[in-house]
């Protein structure tokens, strides 16, 4: 070790304060695999994070083996060389930082500081003191109590910089949000459980830095999660495609025996027919079919082959809890309505998986504006889940667009999905026209609402719109609430009258918000003999005191808009219009203008909501396959509600749901566009496949088992 390193390393409480930053890049690599191709001819050192040097005897070895390997691997790259940590399942490479530019190659991760303490505590100040980093600059602190887990954990660690991943549990994980043209910053401290007798330094801190580098998407598809389309012009070109591909599994089952060999064929099998369907022409109909085994695979097609003469016959669909799905009366892409959920729809941890697979549209999003304030991260990703659920209207209202603009984007930019129709519940309508590329800056609307007093005070909060209304002083007690109580509408009208503070908010198919003095409503409710809901959430939009509001909210929203969106391809429908008394898109009745979008908001926002005419008035205009595009399915539910009663031919497609896994919704969500001959690039299907199976086969070069520790089946 180098007298300078040792300086570095050894006297972290003597030295951390004149310390040198270290700048080690550190890039992680599947086991045994080679190095990058421009440090072919580069010598390299080994070590193996379960061997040291024969020197050290047994009770250091077993004390600080891990650390020991950590300081000899630091020492070579202070003199310029390449160092391979080997360990069970992972190589980690390390080199100094200039010379990976050099090589033009992509850090996942730098090294930054590398201290020892007497306590966790002067261990992590030591190291931050060399890193020259501020306590409140790391946003990831990670501890492993037991030294010999410390080379997996550092490992886990750069994946999840790499991956822009912060692990708050083993089953919680979400993206990495940072402050804009901010690097992450981790760090990771081990304690020795064992320490050697005499021994006071036994914690050893690190702090990793965001490198250059990226985790590869991970693949939306694998040998557990199987989809294949098959086309056809007729319900016997339809059965034959399910014959051949029972046969094709059949033989796959019969040659191949080993569960890599498996894998990989069925991985095979799958990238051919995505890579057919891509390339042939366009046919009548399209069988999904979804599974998580070969074997689930072979009851899938089963279920649909004895299905398949009933759904053509009826021109229905059929569906599986899997998400196989037909429809033998495809809708369209001329059907294809976006629906954008309103304000009450978004849940702890909503969308925590996506930035996994979609790593290049987060990167993007975050570039363009803050997605961490856009999803009201600090809110919806907090340890105690409850507290999502009690964020004032202003956040609920931005992560709930914040959602909506997202899945817009991973639909329109990742899948190449574009919709014919657009509408929103609610606050919905301003997700509309946030996100599909008509303002010209939506986000510089985040800082706006969370202190503009419309949201804050006039309408939530306080509700200063509604004191004024009932001629309350500020002093004057005010208990408002909402209720969602199963009845018509027309069965509430009639009883409004002798409750003068409470209002009929929204009527939805058979079901209807009402809103105002709790104590009111809850009379009227008794009186009623239903049972109401309580949303116990203050704002009074859609009722009466909101109407003074109307011009405030007009000018608030009033934004300047693209262009282009003079000529938007999209036909807005807007529950203002039907106020109007008009039953036509926005962009129809008159030209679109950031004058006209800004009325239209605030007459949704103002006046009572009735969704189901709104529904109705986008199933007269042509709409019939209903997308809802933000956090959970709840507008999906309403649609088919509201349209089963009035026996309108209809599909409703979440692609996202409360509770469920989001890769398997989305999954399940595309299929059902495919199968109604809606346009859908497969190019993200295709691309994940390709590389899942490069590293299947990088497997079974080496002559690898399948993992039973899936932590680093990342890409890398």
């Amino acid at each position: 070790m180098t007298q300078e390193f040792g300086q570095k390393v050894s006297n972290a409480n003597a030295n951390s304060e004149g310390a040198t930053p270290l700048r080690v890049a550190l890039l992680l690599l599947p086991k045994d695999a080679p190095l990058p191709d421009t440090l072919a001819n580069q010598p390299v050192r080994k070590l193996h994070v379960d061997q040291i040097e024969p020197k050290l005897t047994e009770a250091e070895l077993t004390e600080n083996k891990l650390a020991q390997t950590l300081e000899q691997a630091v020492s070579w790259v202070a003199t310029g060389d390449l160092v391979c940590l080997h360990g069970a399942q992972q190589t980690l490479l390390l080199m100094p930082a200039l010379k990976a530019a050099q090589h033009k190659l992509h850090p996942h991760a730098h090294l930054a500081a590398l201290q020892y303490g007497q306590s966790q505590g002067s261990a992590l100040q030591g190291a931050l003191a060399q890193a020259k980093r501020q306590p409140d600059s790391v946003q990831c602190r990670a501890h492993i109590d037991d030294m010999n887990k410390g080379f997996d954990a550092l490992c886990r660690l750069i994946a999840d910089i790499a991956q822009r991943t912060i692990r708050r549990s083993e089953s919680r994980r979400h993206y990495w949000f940072t402050e804009p043209y901010q690097g992450r910053v981790a760090t990771l401290t081990l304690e020795n459980t064992q320490p050697q007798q005499g021994k006071a330094q036994t914690h050893l801190a690190m702090v990793l830095t965001q490198g250059t580098g990226r985790l590869k998407a991970r693949s939306l598809l694998s040998a557990s999660q199987l989809f294949f389309l098959l086309p056809g012009s007729s319900e016997a070109a339809l059965n034959q495609g399910l014959w051949a591909l029972a046969a094709a599994l059949d033989k796959l089952a019969l040659s191949q025996t080993e569960p890599l060999a498996r894998e990989m064929a069925i991985i095979e099998l799958m990238q051919q027919n995505l890579d057919a369907f891509a390339t042939s022409g366009p046919t009548r109909f399209v069988i999904c079919l979804q599974a998580i085994s070969i074997e689930a695979l072979g009851q899938e097609i089963t279920a649909m082959s004895q299905a398949l003469a009933k759904v053509c016959k009826e021109k229905g669909e059929y569906r599986t809890p899997s998400g196989s799905y037909f429809s033998a009366a495809p809708l369209g892409q001329a059907k294809l309505a976006f629906v954008y959920p309103g304000v009450g729809t978004i849940y702890p941890d909503m969308l925590h998986e996506l930035h996994s697979y979609f790593p290049a549209l987060f990167s993007r999003l975050q570039q363009q504006g803050d997605l961490k304030a856009m999803l009201q991260a600090d809110m919806i990703y907090q340890e105690d889940k409850a507290d999502t659920q009690q964020m004032p209207l202003s956040k609920m209202a931005i992560a709930g667009v914040g959602a909506s603009y997202l899945l817009t984007k991973l639909l329109v930019d990742e899948f190449a999905v574009q919709p014919h129709f657009a509408l929103g519940y609610s606050m919905g309508e301003a997700a509309m026209w946030a996100s599909l590329d008509v303002w010209q800056d939506p986000h510089s609307l985040i800082d706006k609402t969370l202190s503009e007093p419309l949201f804050t005070e006039e309408i939530s909060g306080p509700l200063k719109a509604v004191r004024r209304h009932w001629q309350l002083s500020d002093k004057d007690p005010l208990e408002w609430n909402s209720f969602l109580v199963r009845c018509q509408g027309d069965d509430i009208q009639p009883l409004l009258e002798r409750y003068p503070r409470v209002y009929l908010a929204i009527t939805q198919g058979d079901t209807c918000v009402i809103a105002g003095c709790q104590a009111s409503c809850q009379a009227l409710l008794q009186e009623l003999g239903k049972r109401g809901i309580a949303a116990n959430r203050v704002t009074a939009m859609h009722t009466p005191p909101a109407l003074s509001l109307q011009s405030q909210v007009q000018a608030f929203y009033h934004q300047a808009i693209m262009a282009e969106a003079a000529e938007h391809p999209v036909k807005f429908i807007s529950a203002a219009s039907l106020i109007d008394g008009q039953d036509g898109a926005v962009n129809e009745i008159q030209a679109l203008s950031a004058e006209a979008i800004a009325t239209s908001i605030a007459k949704t926002f103002c006046h009572h909501l009735d969704f189901e005419s709104l529904i109705q008035s986008a199933t007269h205009q042509g709409a019939a396959l209903f997308v809802e595009v933000g956090a959970d399915r709840q507008n999906c539910t309403l649609i088919d509600k509201i349209l089963k009663a009035s026996e309108t031919p209809h599909v409703s497609v979440p692609v996202n749901a409360r509770g469920a896994n989001e890769v398997i919704t989305l999954l399940k969500a595309l299929g059902t566009l495919i199968s109604h001959r809606v346009p859908v690039s497969l190019t993200v299907l295709q691309l994940g496949l390709k590389r899942e199976l490069a590293k299947l086969q990088q497997r079974s070069a080496q002559g690898e088992p399948p993992l039973a520790n899936t932590l680093f089946q990342e890409e890398v």
